[in-house]
């Protein structure tokens, strides 16, 4: 690591996976800046003379805007070719998520890449951040097709079966309609139930790429829902635990009475 001249550090070099540069991003990490707000070292390849930038494009830009004169990076070395292989992974994980015209222009990037060319589907989709799908539909646009309609079906049918094993309950009697509180069994049979649909939901949303995101999302929620099931469990614990030391008190209030 160390602080270089930002004149020095080439954003030329086939080494940008987005399509375009959000102007509403960078000039918000200006705002930050003059707040003065720390942000991560740029990220470059550096073959000896040139630093090519891979991580940081936003950041570099709000530099530019800054008037900075030099700033820090972190680099390793490499060349001009190398720092294009590294840089079709950036934001797969961290930073502004990429949208699906950058994947495409990416993934196709490294299709042509001279050190790619002759990958396989599945290192492409590893280099790239990306599904082995998503490399293969761009590699052969007919075979991608083909796998959306089958995608479709499979989806489809998925969806046809959870209705119907949904519909095979008969009127269970809910806590709710008892009146009384879930005891542990009822709970541990409602978490496995829970568990059952979740694993059909992510088996259906890992086979595509474009649904990550919402694999993503639903993990996070599906999380929280474990954590807020805790803790009714935890509240229905303590109401039963509560009920019992009301109950010993009408119990000793009784004797009492009885002994007068």
């Amino acid at each position: 690591m160390k602080n270089v001249s930002l004149n020095e550090i080439r954003i030329d070099g086939g080494t940008q996976g987005r399509t375009v540069i959000d102007q509403q991003t960078v000039y918000q990490y200006v705002d930050c800046m003059k707040d003065g707000d720390v942000f991560p070292p740029l990220e470059t390849v550096f073959d000896g003379t040139t630093h090519w930038l891979v991580d940081g494009f936003h950041r570099y830009h709000a530099y530019k805007i800054l008037g900075a004169k030099k700033v820090e990076v972190q680099y390793k070395p490499g060349t001009q070719e190398e720092a294009q292989v590294i840089s079709f992974g950036v934001n797969g994980k961290h930073g502004k998520p990429r949208t699906n015209d950058d994947k495409n222009k990416i993934v196709l990037a490294a299709l042509e890449h001279p050190m790619l060319k002759d990958k396989t589907n599945y290192e492409i989709a590893k280099v790239c951040a990306v599904s082995q799908p998503f490399v293969a539909g761009l590699r052969d646009p007919e075979k991608k097709e083909k796998q959306a309609k089958q995608k479709e079906q499979h989806i489809q049918k998925k969806a046809k079966e959870i209705v119907e094993q949904s519909g095979q309950d008969t009127n269970p009697i809910s806590s709710e309609d008892s009146g009384e509180a879930p005891d542990a069994d009822e709970l541990k049979a409602n978490e496995l139930a829970r568990e059952a649909d979740m694993d059909i939901m992510y088996k259906l949303l890992e086979s595509d790429d474009a649904l990550a995101e919402a694999h993503e999302e639903i993990k996070r929620l599906n999380h929280q829902n474990a954590q807020l099931e805790i803790r009714l469990h935890g509240l229905m614990n303590e109401k039963n635990a509560a009920i019992k030391m009301v109950k010993d008190l009408q119990k000793q209030l009784e004797k009492l009475k009885a002994q007068k």
